[in-house]
């Protein structure tokens, strides 16, 4: 754009020169031909017919006032032809900074997504630290009126916390179900009852506040609109890379309840939260029908 003012900065100048110099040289003829006519010819008939000599120089003015007008017009066209490139130059520019400003915007919305996002992360980091089960290592069943601390003095404790209650629970704990003490933890109760026992385990309420959290985590992936359609996947699976075998294990079954099938189950399968799930630790394989393909892999169909 300096280039092209400089250019018409320029041509405006060269114009107001000639223009100068025809004006200089219009004002000398017409002088040196009044000069020349006083001084050579007296008889006012002689100056007549000389004076009619003049016409081609009258013509040649004209010629050169035509001539200005066509330079006038060429300089006005070429003022057009600089205006229409400054337009265009600065139409060009607005897109530019339409593009950078929307491209900012958009990386003012990721940023806040990601505070947001990894704020929830963080904090089901919390909640999974927070975990803890403590259990009395005794075959016999309490009844409800004795308090464990009696009914069970003596009895040795297993203790568990944070992601190690997930393993525990699943496949080590003594847990009460329909009357009795199973010490192999709540993946025996699901093999003889199958998984429609697992909300009826009174242990696994132990883990509501995770999933409750864990399912907003994903809902606010999928639901924000401060990101792209095309970027929900891979948030998705910067959560899945914080989930522990034991923890896709029993989300597998939370989300078989009544509740994970309607709100957290259509998640699952949209972003292949089980993508690294170990099918050999599910109580029975046959449980992996109870969720479309789209569970195991993004690309199924």
């Amino acid at each position: 754009m300096c280039k092209d003012k400089t250019n018409k900065e320029e041509t405006k100048s060269r114009l107001w020169i000639w223009i100068v110099v025809a004006i200089i040289g219009v004002l000398a003829a017409w002088g040196l031909s009044w000069w020349l006519i006083n001084k050579n010819i007296d008889c006012s008939t002689e100056r007549g017919t000389f004076g009619d000599m003049f016409g081609a120089v009258n013509a040649l003015f004209s010629g050169l006032a035509f001539a200005g007008l066509i330079v006038t017009l060429l300089y006005q066209k070429e003022e057009l032809k600089l205006q229409r490139e400054e337009l265009r130059e600065t139409r060009n520019e607005l897109n530019a900074q339409k593009l950078e400003f929307q491209e900012q915007n958009k990386t003012m919305k990721r940023q806040r997504f990601e505070n947001t996002f990894f704020n929830m992360l963080s904090l089901q980091q919390e909640i999974i630290a927070n975990l803890s089960y403590e259990y009395y290592a005794s075959p016999n069943i309490r009844p409800h009126n004795i308090p464990e601390e009696i009914f069970y003095k003596g009895a040795p404790k297993g203790q568990l916390h944070g992601r190690e209650t997930f393993e525990g629970i699943y496949k080590h704990a003594i847990i009460e179900y329909n009357g009795a003490r199973h010490a192999d933890g709540i993946i025996k109760i699901l093999k003889q009852n199958g998984y429609i026992a697992y909300p009826v385990i009174s242990v696994t309420t132990r883990f509501d506040h995770y999933f409750r959290h864990l399912y907003h985590i994903y809902k606010f992936v999928d639901t924000s609109d401060l990101i792209e359609d095309s970027e929900r996947y891979d948030y998705a699976c910067i959560i899945r890379s914080q989930l522990s075998d034991y923890e896709l294990v029993m989300m597998f079954y939370n989300c078989l309840t009544a509740n994970g099938r309607d709100k957290f189950k259509p998640l699952i399968e949209k972003y292949a939260v089980f993508n690294n799930l170990r099918l050999e630790l599910l109580a029975k394989v046959n449980d992996k029908e109870e969720y479309a393909q789209g569970a195991y892999n993004r690309f199924a169909k």
